[in-house]
């Protein structure tokens, strides 16, 4: 089963993106913050992480910074949620792909189903 990490402080976004990834047959696990995804990170393994841009304690770009400095994560591809486009990409920010607030359920497991697709 394929797993997907979702770091949202909005519980309720959270819980919204668990529950349609999870009709749709992946294991979900959700944190509050950047600093409790890099907790879990290694518990977790997950296969994607999707990741909101603005968070408390540690917002999602230092977060993605700090996974991309664990080369077992390197490579790990990366949903960014905000409701702003970020429009720089450096290096240490790669991500996969960007999903801006509010966004529609279609194109939430087109991005999904496009960087984990569920085996056949």
């Amino acid at each position: 089963m394929r797993t997907v990490l979702v770091v949202d402080d909005e519980v309720d976004i959270a819980d919204a993106v668990k529950s349609i990834l999870e009709d749709e047959g992946y294991r979900v696990v959700t944190c509050a913050n950047g600093r409790e995804a890099l907790e879990c990170l290694e518990e977790v393994r997950p296969d994607l992480i999707i990741i909101d841009v603005m968070m408390p304690v540690m917002n999602g770009f230092e977060t993605l910074r700090a996974i991309r400095q664990r080369e077992a994560f390197a490579g790990l591809p990366v949903l960014i949620m905000s409701a702003i486009d970020p429009s720089v990409r450096p290096p240490e920010y790669d991500w996969a792909g960007f999903l801006k607030k509010p966004f529609s359920l279609n194109h939430l497991l087109e991005q999904v189903h496009k960087l984990v697709p569920l085996a056949a």
